[in-house]
């Protein structure tokens, strides 16, 4: 009887110990807090690559605004207009009430070898901070002759615009008020003379949400010395197109 009370005192089953509450219960705080950090980190590098990726996007986007400006403004040409109602716009005006600035590009391509020019007709337009770029598939218009649109940019807070004159000055406005009256004779022999007129140069200011204030100036290159610009305004299908830029 002695030794069968030792053998049950001194058995595995009688001897093993479990954990306590207070063990149990820091176990699971150190593995909540483990999983709460790790989540915190996965979090944060997921937060900055979603960052990363909508700044790299809006980069992007400033990037192709920037190259079609670019590319609109070292085409510009001296061709002007008639509008809906036959009068005359200048080839480069600030002074349409509807858009920020209007002006006649080449190097519109025509791969199709539509029956039209190779000029375009193209307006930019600020308007609840977006800048939207239009252009017309005709010149001269009708009244019943609407744009086509394509939003270029959003978060555009202002534009300013400054045209450098045959002078070397900087005005804000195109075409400049004094050429009018010295255009007054060429204006009798062809009225489009005097508002064929352009700039030597476009310095064009963004004011932008997300990268601040950026400048850009565009030279002219038609209005470049001893460079001749012939455009192709005959619709005619079998008329050469090598004007287009490539």
């Amino acid at each position: 009887m002695y030794f069968s009370g030792m053998h049950y005192r001194n058995s595995p089953i009688n001897s093993a110990k479990g954990f306590t509450l207070l063990e149990v219960l820091l176990a699971i705080g150190i593995t909540a807090m483990i999983g709460l950090g790790s989540w915190q980190i996965l979090n944060s590098a997921i937060r900055a690559s979603e960052s990363t990726q909508a700044r790299l996007k809006e980069l992007n986007t400033l990037q192709k605004t920037m190259l079609i400006i670019s590319k609109d403004l070292r085409q510009v040409i001296s061709r002007s207009i008639r509008d809906g109602y036959g009068d005359y716009q200048p080839a480069l005006t600030t002074k349409n009430s509807f858009y920020l600035l209007e002006f006649s590009r080449k190097g519109w391509r025509n791969p199709m070898d539509d029956p039209r020019s190779n000029v375009q007709r193209v307006a930019y337009e600020l308007t609840d901070n977006k800048l939207i770029r239009h252009y017309w598939n005709v010149l001269d218009r009708s009244q019943d002759t609407e744009s086509i649109s394509r939003e270029l940019l959003d978060g555009v807070n202002t534009i300013s615009l400054r045209f450098m004159t045959e002078k070397g000055g900087w005005v804000d406005k195109w075409p400049p008020s004094e050429s009018n009256s010295g255009a007054q004779n060429a204006q009798n022999i062809d009225p489009r003379m005097s508002v064929n007129q352009l700039p030597k140069g476009i310095e064009v200011n963004f004011d932008l949400d997300q990268f601040g204030k950026i400048k850009r100036l565009y030279e002219i290159v038609s209005n470049l010395d001893g460079i001749d610009f012939q455009t192709n305004t005959n619709t005619n299908t079998n008329t050469n197109t090598n004007t287009n830029t490539k």
